[in-house]
């Protein structure tokens, strides 16, 4: 019996998109929420790890005494302000901060854990890490050779030259007679230099590394910034993720390689 061509057929067996007669693939509300999760991980990550880079070269720069402010300039709030290295610190540690919240949010974890390696060295132990220079090699002598003695020629004074002609003429004088008598200790107030600290600039150390505490302090506070951060970004990898399966994406899709 010949069939029909223009009957229907029946749908059973053919794949639900097709069925449907809809290019869109199924939407998945775990999936949606997986998906912008990771995609605002994504968008969060690299600005964290921008920051953290620009942060560690201008804490670099101000060790460096880059923008520093001389001390007559400021006159007398110049204890007041900080000294540059205090201020390298605290951008240094800025940047450690931020390299732990970009490593918290990235998805990829080793992309992360090679920014903190990056950021995490002393700024001091960088700079004090010159190659040593070896010493030059002392010249090769015979055996036997003794290296001569060249002494200096004697200089002969002359009569009006000689620089203890002032003090001999003083002794042979004698001693002065006193011209009257000597007054009593000065009760008033001293009118010589003061023997206190100088009033200059005070030549700040270089701070040393933080210790076991201000580190896991820091790292601490840089993954609860870097996930403080991925909650605020989430409505955009939402909306990202909503783009995206309008497109024809399947949100089972992102982030299936984490």
């Amino acid at each position: 019996m010949a069939k029909d061509p223009l009957r229907k057929t029946s749908s059973a067996g053919r794949p639900e998109i097709w069925a449907s007669g809809g290019q869109r693939p199924p939407f998945d509300l775990r999936a949606l929420g997986r998906g912008g999760l990771h995609l605002a991980r994504e968008g969060v990550a690299p600005l964290h790890a921008w920051a953290a880079r620009r942060l560690r070269r201008l804490a670099t720069e101000a060790r460096d005494g880059r923008g520093r402010i001389p001390a007559d300039k400021l006159g007398r709030a110049a204890r007041f302000v900080p000294s540059h290295l205090r201020v390298a610190v605290w951008v240094k540690t800025l940047a450690d901060l931020l390299s732990h919240a970009s490593a918290t949010a990235d998805p990829d974890v080793r992309r992360g854990n090679a920014l903190v390696a990056e950021i995490q060295p002393h700024l001091w132990s960088e700079a004090n890490a010159v190659s040593p220079v070896p010493p030059e090699p002392a010249p090769i002598r015979a055996f036997g050779e003794v290296t001569p003695v060249v002494l200096a020629e004697p200089k002969i004074l002359q009569p009006g030259d000689d620089p203890l002609a002032a003090i001999r003429e003083e002794i042979a004088a004698g001693p002065t007679p006193d011209t009257g008598p000597r007054s009593g200790p000065r009760s008033g107030p001293r009118s010589g230099p003061r023997s206190g600290p100088r009033s200059g600039p005070r030549s700040d150390q270089p701070p040393a590394p933080p210790g076991p505490v201000a580190a896991g302090a820091i790292q601490v506070l840089g993954y609860g910034f870097g996930w403080a951060t991925v909650g605020v970004a989430l409505p955009y990898g939402l909306g990202r993720a909503l783009w995206l399966w309008a497109s024809g994406r399947d949100l089972r899709q992102i982030g299936a390689d984490d």
